[in-house]
């Protein structure tokens, strides 16, 4: 009966110690500078209905012309700004790309669209981007680390 105490000992012990490894939690994620600076840039380069402009595409983007949250009833509803919850809608799903502990440089949004010779991925829509210093992957890198302003 000993060894089993010693062992019960063990195990309580060790579920008590801190974790020292640990990442980093994410940099919180501001929907305002989403909506002035990375939102636009996925509306132009992602919104396209073959693209990011379907429902069920894991990143979804509503945009003015394209996908809307409810069904336009003419072409005038189809054109209309977005509304607040499309707006919100394309925040959370460019949110969920910001996976915990995985730093902003290593984020699909954007090394896929990448080229290949800058460290992209395969993309079905080829390189949106030109390189790291493009002003779009700026913008989306600026606001996925923490930053950027609505200036």
């Amino acid at each position: 009966m000993s060894g089993f105490r010693t062992c019960v000992l063990v195990l309580a012990i060790a579920a008590c110690a801190d974790v020292t490894n640990a990442p980093e939690a994410p940099p919180a994620l501001d929907e305002t500078v989403f909506r002035c600076k990375a939102e636009p840039v996925l509306i132009a380069q992602c919104s396209y209905n073959a693209c990011h402009g379907q429902a069920e595409s894991a990143l979804r983007v509503y945009s003015l012309g394209k996908l809307r949250a409810v069904p336009p009833a003419d072409s005038i509803a189809l054109a209309a700004p977005l509304t607040d919850a499309e707006q919100h809608a394309n925040y959370l799903s460019a949110v969920g790309f910001a996976t915990y502990g995985v730093a902003p440089v290593d984020n699909w949004l954007l090394r896929k669209p990448l080229p290949p010779g800058s460290g992209g991925y395969e993309h079905a829509g080829g390189a949106i981007y030109v390189g790291t210093g493009d002003p779009s992957y700026v913008a989306l890198f600026q606001w996925l680390n923490g930053g950027g302003s609505c200036n």
